[in-house]
């Protein structure tokens, strides 16, 4: 099991920041947008409702889930897909107690708040292991920010020109 959310409020390393690059490079976004950390619960509210917010990347995200679909249903069949998918998802509630806790560590109680970064969480597992059935290499972007919600981060977005992640 991975320690979903245990990283929030710490600096990016070395290894993380080149996941991001990666994560963004390989949806076709540039790899050398700046990056910054977030410090805090409050931050990372107010960066994914900031109106700068860039949708970018989830359409980009968007494009590529719809690529993996069609390329995995064609491989193993849509039933195969959606049961495989199934049994290896996150439960919902592991996400929420996750993202729960480590809100509860730094006093945050904003309800939406967590399940935002529960759902992130959650939709990062999936596309992660979409990725894992279409057979893409560990450096697919979807296993990249999978990566990082293991290693304790919450990738929020780009947000007027710079990605930030919790």
């Amino acid at each position: 099991m991975s320690d979903w959310f245990k990283a929030l409020s710490q600096p990016l390393r070395a290894g993380e920041r080149l996941q991001v690059s990666a994560y963004l490079h390989g949806l076709g976004l540039e790899r050398d947008l700046p990056v910054e950390s977030v410090p805090d619960w409050k931050r990372a509210h107010a960066a994914i409702v900031d109106p700068r917010w860039d949708q970018r990347w989830w359409d980009a995200e968007q494009q590529e889930q719809a690529r993996l679909t069609r390329k995995t249903t064609a491989d193993i069949g849509e039933r195969d897909l959606w049961r495989t998918l199934s049994a290896s998802l996150l439960p919902a509630d592991v996400a929420y107690e996750a993202a729960a806790d480590a809100a509860r560590r730094s006093d945050c109680s904003d309800a939406a708040l967590i399940r935002a970064a529960a759902g992130s969480l959650s939709q990062a597992v999936y596309l992660g292991e979409l990725a894992r059935l279409a057979a893409e290499t560990v450096e697919h972007p979807f296993r990249m920010k999978k990566a990082l919600f293991a290693s304790g981060h919450w990738p929020l977005g780009i947000v007027g020109g710079t990605y930030y992640v919790f």
